[in-house]
C-alpha cells in the first residue's frame, strides 16, 4: 500500500487530538484502507486493547472489511505482525492481545454483544447507511482506559478515537449536519465541542498510485 500526498494528509489528521473524524469521498479512493490501517496500528502499540469496526448490515462489514480491506492491510502494512481471525465471534487477534471486532447494527443480539463491550477505537463503515440515534448507543462504548507501550514500558492512555467513513454525505443526513456543519442534527445548535471534529475529502483520484493503470480513466 503507497501512501500518496493526499492519504499522508488523512494520516496526519488521524493523528491530531480531534476525536471524531470523517473520511468522505468517491468509491476506491482508500478511505477504508486508511482507517483500517489506523486501527491496527493503535491495536499493536497498546497492548489489550479493543476496537471496532461497525457497519449497517453484518454481512457487508464481514465482506468487505474482514475478508477483503483487512488481511490486505495487514499483509501490505504488517507483514510481519500475526494475527488469527475467529470467523464464530468475527474479531481479529493480534499479539499480546489486542482485538478488532466487527459488527453490524441489523442484528440486535449481535449488536448488543459486541456492544456489551468497551473500545479505544470505533469505526463506522459506510456511515450514511447508519442513523444519529445508532451512532449515537456506539459512542456510549468508546470507553476503555488502555496505555500505550513504548520501549516496553506503560505510557499515556491510547486517545479515545471515533473514525468514520462515507461516500459525500446528503444534506439531510447527520454526518453533513455534524462534520459539514458543525451542529447537533437533534437540537440544530452549534456543536459544543467542534474541535473534537473534523474532516477530510478524498477522491479515487488521490489513490491512483494504488489502482489499476486504467481505472482512473475508465470513470
Amino acid at each position: 500500500m503507497i501512501l500518496t500526498p493526499k492519504q499522508d494528509e488523512a494520516n496526519a489528521l488521524l493523528q491530531t487530538q480531534a476525536k471524531h473524524i470523517l473520511l468522505d469521498g468517491g468509491s476506491r479512493s482508500g478511505k477504508s484502507a486508511l482507517l483500517v490501517r489506523a486501527i491496527a496500528h493503535r491495536a499493536i502499540k497498546a497492548p489489550r486493547s479493543r476496537h471496532v469496526i461497525l457497519r449497517f448490515h453484518f454481512k457487508d462489514v464481514k465482506e468487505s472489511i474482514g475478508m477483503d480491506t483487512l488481511p490486505t492491510v495487514m499483509a501490505k502494512c504488517f507483514p510481519n505482525v500475526p494475527y488469527t481471525l475467529n470467523k464464530s465471534d468475527w474479531f481479529v487477534t493480534l499479539p499480546h492481545g489486542s482485538e478488532i471486532w466487527l459488527g453490524g447494527l441489523d442484528d440486535k443480539d449481535r449488536t448488543e454483544k459486541v456492544l456489551g463491550k468497551e473500545f479505544a477505537t470505533i469505526y463506522l463503515n459506510e456511515c450514511s447507511q447508519i442513523s444519529w440515534s445508532a451512532r449515537n448507543i456506539a459512542v456510549t462504548r468508546l470507553a476503555q482506559n488502555v496505555p500505550v507501550v513504548i520501549e516496553g514500558r506503560d505510557s499515556q492512555p491510547l486517545a479515545l478515537k471515533m473514525y468514520y467513513d462515507c461516500n459525500p454525505p446528503s444534506k439531510s443526513h447527520w454526518s453533513y449536519q455534524v462534520f459539514y456543519q458543525g451542529r447537533d442534527p437533534e437540537t440544530k445548535r452549534p456543536l459544543e465541542d467542534a474541535h473534537n471534529y473534523a474532516k477530510l475529502t478524498l477522491n479515487p483520484g488521490d489513490n491512483a498510485a494504488n489502482l489499476p493503470k486504467d481505472y482512473i480513466s475508465e470513470l
